[in-house]
């Protein structure tokens, strides 16, 4: 008899771990699909004044670092969750959402991979970057947007 409470209470035990887990995953999948959607929808602007540029990325535009800055934002927790496979399936997927028809599933990925790569060019953004940062992080857009 005392066996099988046993047995009851550490199968509740694990029941009650499994749903927490499954729960931290959801979420985790959750907030990478949202920062994919601001991402993809972020990578749009900046193809679009890309391209009305003629193919260069000028971070003295007010709305091309205004979308660095949100790119920059969006990608914080890529460097960190760039090995989970759930974090990258849902991050593309809201890339997908975000990106306004300019993503596919075809280019998205090397896009994601391409964004994990350029990661530390791409953080940090702000308004009081130097002109450094600002062009190396141009150089790594170029470059991304070039995945196009």
């Amino acid at each position: 008899m005392k066996k099988s409470v046993f047995f009851m209470i550490l199968a509740v035990a694990f029941a009650f771990a499994s749903c927490s887990s499954m729960s931290n995953v959801a979420s985790s999948d959750s907030v990478a699909k949202t920062a994919g959607t601001s991402c993809g929808s972020s990578l749009a602007n900046l193809y679009r004044s890309y391209k009305a540029a003629g193919n260069k990325i000028n971070m003295n535009d007010a709305s091309v670092l205004t979308n660095a800055i949100a790119l920059s934002t969006s990608i914080s927790g890529l460097k960190q969750n760039s090995k989970d496979s759930n974090y990258r399936k849902s991050y593309i997927a809201g890339m997908l959402l975000g990106g306004a028809g300019l993503l596919t599933e075809t280019n998205a990925s090397n896009v994601y991979d391409g964004l994990v790569t350029s990661s530390n060019a791409l953080s940090n953004i702000n308004t009081s970057s130097s002109a450094t940062t600002l062009t190396t992080a141009a150089n790594a857009l170029s470059t991304i947007l070039g995945l196009f």
